[in-house]
């Protein structure tokens, strides 16, 4: 079983008041951002599960809950939180009582397409017997978190900070659940945040003190697709009619 962790209640800075429904509604072509995004993970044949992490206030006016449940078919569990995490560190955390366990898990962003199957990065995880990776493509923006390796494997990971090319495509593999909810725990205990907040990316440095096998799937930039701001859906919309 592979538990797939979607945070959806982040603050979405660049969407102003022209846009009057949450991040996860907005249209892509025609199409909910959380619908583009689910599609590949509904195409993987592992055994899944979704846990969703949904504001109150958009379960509430805008029904967030009833639209994953409809788009996974019921394969899921929801936590709602109110008001805002410091960071998607802690929002992971709001699903504990579902993470902290033996199973496989996948923290995903929700704001995101990578153009791939992800059974495969699955299976090479798996055969090459990793207690953690990350997806990567090239890029040096501070925008980004990134992974150093040394012999292939992860020996350091920074958020908002360029240690090397290899950014981080907002997809996250646990061997274990239970060793990212012991990361998580041990960085907001040593106040590991970033500008106040606390992400998924640095936990991995916690595992490296572990002695955990984690190493890296690079995919090619243009697999990689981001939707955190108006600009980027638009490229994306171009892209997609490019392809016609």
């Amino acid at each position: 079983m592979i538990n797939i962790l979607i945070p959806l209640a982040g603050k979405s800075q660049f969407f102003g008041e022209e846009y009057p429904f949450p991040k996860p509604v907005i249209d892509i072509a025609g199409i909910p951002m959380i619908q583009l995004v689910l599609e590949n993970f509904l195409k993987m044949k592992n055994e899944k599960k979704f846990i969703f992490i949904l504001k109150e206030e958009d379960s509430r006016q805008y029904h967030i809950d009833n639209v994953v449940k409809l788009l996974t078919n019921n394969n899921c569990s929801i936590v709602t939180i109110t008001g805002d995490t410091k960071g998607a560190a802690c929002s992971a955390l709001m699903a504990i009582d579902y993470i902290n366990n033996d199973n496989e898990l996948i923290i995903a962003n929700g704001d995101q397409i990578i153009d791939a199957d992800f059974d495969e990065f699955i299976k090479r995880f798996r055969d090459r017997n990793v207690d953690g990776g990350v997806i990567c493509f090239e890029s040096i923006h501070p925008k980004f978190s990134y992974v150093k390796l040394e012999n292939d494997k992860i020996i350091e990971t920074a958020e908002k900070k360029p240690i090397s090319k290899n950014a981080i495509a907002g997809f996250y593999y646990f061997k274990k659940g239970s060793d990212f909810v012991k990361a998580a725990m041990k960085s907001i205990e040593d106040d590991a945040s970033v500008n106040g907040l606390y992400f998924i990316a640095p936990t991995y440095n916690y595992l490296v003190l572990d002695n955990k096998n984690l190493e890296i799937i690079k995919i090619k930039n243009e697999q990689y697709h981001s939707f955190y701001s108006p600009q980027k859906i638009a490229e994306y919309e171009k892209f997609l009619e490019s392809k016609k």
